[in-house]
């Protein structure tokens, strides 16, 4: 369908500069670079701020709605990635968003199993190598904390942050009374 089928991936803090004018520089630079691909902006409600007319993410939805409609510049897929309700809300604040970007999907949250295959994945990644006995532990607090979760549940970014800000840190500090670890 497109191209050359690679994935740009942004952010609000990628097209929403500091400067006047920046996001729309920035927007069109996405654009750019998108072409022949897909530009995947991901937390994409974050664009919309409703309690602020001025801010600059609504000049980026705008950018990017005249963008989906150059019939000369159509080498290109625009993904929005979010939270169903917080996406709703933007969707429905600019109602060319609704009438140019009309395919939703809905994605479930990663089971457990997933969920630690991401770990396994994340401890691959860095070089890192769980016994048994640990992963079970692991397994332990992944289906707790899977028990209890709400609809904010980060899943990869769960993991991730598990690993980086529980994890390591934990495995860091017992390390470091071993003489030559």
């Amino acid at each position: 369908l497109l191209s050359r089928g690679h994935v740009v991936k942004l952010e609000r803090r990628n097209l929403v500069g500091r400067y006047y004018d920046s996001e729309l520089r920035a927007t069109e630079q996405a654009i750019q670079s998108a072409q022949g691909g897909v530009l995947f902006i991901d937390e994409a409600y974050n664009l919309y701020v409703p309690d602020d007319p001025r801010d600059p993410g609504k000049h980026v939805l705008e950018s990017l709605l005249t963008a989906l409609s150059d019939e000369k510049r159509r080498d290109w897929m625009l993904v929005l990635a979010g939270y169903p309700d917080e996406i709703g809300v933007m969707m429905k604040a600019n109602p060319g968003l609704e009438s140019r970007i009309n395919e939703r999907f809905f994605f479930d949250d990663y089971n457990l199993d997933e969920l630690m295959q991401i770990a396994d994945l994340y401890c691959k990644r860095n070089k890192y190598k769980m016994s048994a006995e640990v992963r079970k532990h692991l397994y332990s607090i992944v289906a707790r904390d899977y028990g209890s979760r709400d609809k904010d549940f980060g899943n990869a970014r769960y993991i991730n942050n598990l690993m980086e800000k529980t994890i390591i840190p934990k495995m860091a500090h017992r390390i470091s009374y071993i003489n030559n670890p």
